[in-house]
């Protein structure tokens, strides 16, 4: 006799923020779910070393669950009584748990889906993925696999100018980052110039990193020399920190987030050339699950190589070797961390697929104060935020950093918007139970406004919310009722619309 088929009311990809708040919510509808993780731990990039939080430029903006149970019981862990965006990564996973269990979501971890075959589906609807069978499905994982196996359309990259008419949209040399300081300047990671012309798209992705957390604490652990460690790596890094007169890592790391306690700090890309990765990202977002795990491997090597060169490589002054060794990595942190303890465990995906859903967010709803949506399901607003996606020489001694839209250190301004339900599915037509709160439908420069974490928890609500409604009325998700959701949105105290949103008089 065949063993029974698991059966659940929604089957969740991915134990990220967004997944989290799609199980709670669900639950406090009185559903069940199942919630199939592809790596070995929960909480998403939070939990895994992106510790500094981006709320909102206008934090009413950032509400509902997201805001009161996952940051304000961050908050609480600390003692507050107001919401936390700063914190220890080890502090967001043990909320992550608490909520996960209020949720009464059963997890399996490092389940992972590798194409269409672990994915069953009949006409537009998904019956199973990876054998789980149940009646609705969400994918809340940072690379959109469940809806790529599923069959619903997609992109990543940059789209061109043309398809959307987003100044900012494609290869943007004349907007790039340039920094004149380097002899040479090639080496990793400059690569060639681009060969498409301004506007034209192309299938780069924006640089990922590691958010690294860094430790002062007498029980710190030195910095590992990592496998495939290559000093020669760092030469451009290392012209940076002599031309501008960088006397350490406390000139790169206090800076930028000092967390709680008080000697524990998160490390960004900091410097021109740092952290991030740009061009090692660009197989990641529709790779294989092999092919992703060598991405990462780089990234591992990158970051660790380049703490251990900061601690030990005899071209620094030993005073900055000195001031480096004062930093470690955390011993109370990612002990179980595949890539060594203390060491994050999770990639900083910054931006993967892309649905093409029923309504595509572009940089046209990020820029027009007081642009309404007749069926929102939050307000956002944030800087639109591209790492570079591409180092290149140009002349003798600059270095081009191409990407951001503003050409400048700084993110090029968006309005206070919202965010339709119709960015959440498939267009009519398409797949009809499926939600999809990360991998969102967006143009790449919308994403890069709407990719923060608090967001996508608040995109987790609703599309926990648009699954309850479709299973109790038993109805696709395109054809879902706008007055329900928004009902059922604000009962948990989601903010739908804010006063500087309403047009001018």
């Amino acid at each position: 006799m065949s063993p029974p088929v698991e059966q659940h009311d929604v089957v969740i990809y991915g134990a990220t923020l967004a997944g989290i708040m799609a199980a709670l919510r669900l639950r406090l509808r009185g559903l069940s779910s199942l919630i199939l993780e592809p790596t070995g731990h929960v909480g998403g990039i939070v939990a895994g070393g992106l510790v500094k939080s981006d709320p909102p430029n206008v934090i009413e903006a950032l509400a509902g669950l997201t805001r009161d149970r996952f940051f304000g019981g961050i908050g609480h862990e600390y003692g507050a009584a107001e919401p936390r965006y700063r914190f220890e990564p080890k502090v967001a996973e043990r909320v992550a748990l608490r909520l996960l269990a209020e949720a009464g979501a059963q997890v399996v971890t490092g389940a992972r889906i590798h194409g269409p075959a672990d994915v069953e589906t009949r006409g537009r609807r998904i019956q199973a993925v990876l054998g789980r069978r149940a009646r609705f499905f969400i994918d809340a994982s940072y690379e959109g696999d469940l809806m790529a196996a599923a069959g619903v359309p997609y992109t990543y990259g940059r789209e061109p100018r043309s398809r959307y008419d987003e100044p900012f949209a494609g290869v943007l040399p004349h907007r790039a980052l340039r920094r004149s300081e380097f002899a040479p300047n090639a080496g990793y990671p400059v690569g060639p110039p681009p060969a498409e012309p301004p506007g034209e798209g192309d299938a780069r992705t924006q640089a990922y990193n590691f958010r690294g957390v860094l430790s002062k604490a007498a029980d710190r652990l030195p910095f590992p020399r990592p496998d495939g460690y290559d000093p020669a790596l760092y030469g451009l890094l290392g012209q940076l920190i002599t031309r501008r007169g960088i006397t350490g890592l406390s000139d790169i790391v206090t800076h930028t987030a000092l967390l709680p306690p008080g000697d524990k700090y998160q490390t960004n890309q900091a410097l021109f050339i740092g952290f991030d990765l740009p061009g090692a990202s660009w197989d990641y977002p529709d790779g294989t699950w092999a092919r992703r795990e060598e991405v990462i491997a780089e990234h591992v090597r990158w970051h660790q190589g380049m703490l251990y060169w900061l601690a030990n490589d005899p071209s620094l002054p030993e005073s900055f070797r000195a001031d480096t060794r004062a930093f470690g990595l955390p011993a109370d942190e990612f002990a179980d961390s595949p890539y060594g303890a203390g060491f994050p465990h999770a990639l900083y995906v910054r931006e993967g697929r892309r649905m093409i859903g029923q309504y595509v967010l572009t940089q046209h709803d990020l820029r027009i104060p007081g642009n309404t949506k007749a069926t929102p399901v939050c307000c956002w607003k944030y800087g639109i935020d591209c790492h570079i996606v591409q180092l290149y020489p140009e002349g003798e001694h600059t270095i081009v950093g191409e990407g951001p839209p503003s050409g400048t250190e700084y993110n090029e301004p968006a309005d206070l918007y919202q965010i339709p339900a119709e960015c959440l599915f498939p267009a009519r037509g398409g797949i009809e139970n499926v939600a999809v709160p990360v991998c969102f439908s967006a143009s790449h420069v919308a994403c890069l406004s709407a990719r923060m974490e608090p967001n996508y928890g608040m995109l987790g609500e609703a599309a926990g919310e648009l699954a309850a409604q479709s299973l109790r009325t038993g109805q696709a998700v395109q054809d879902y009722r706008y007055p329900d959701l928004a009902a059922a949105l604000e009962e948990h105290g989601s903010v739908l619309s804010l006063p500087d949103l309403e047009p001018t008089p």
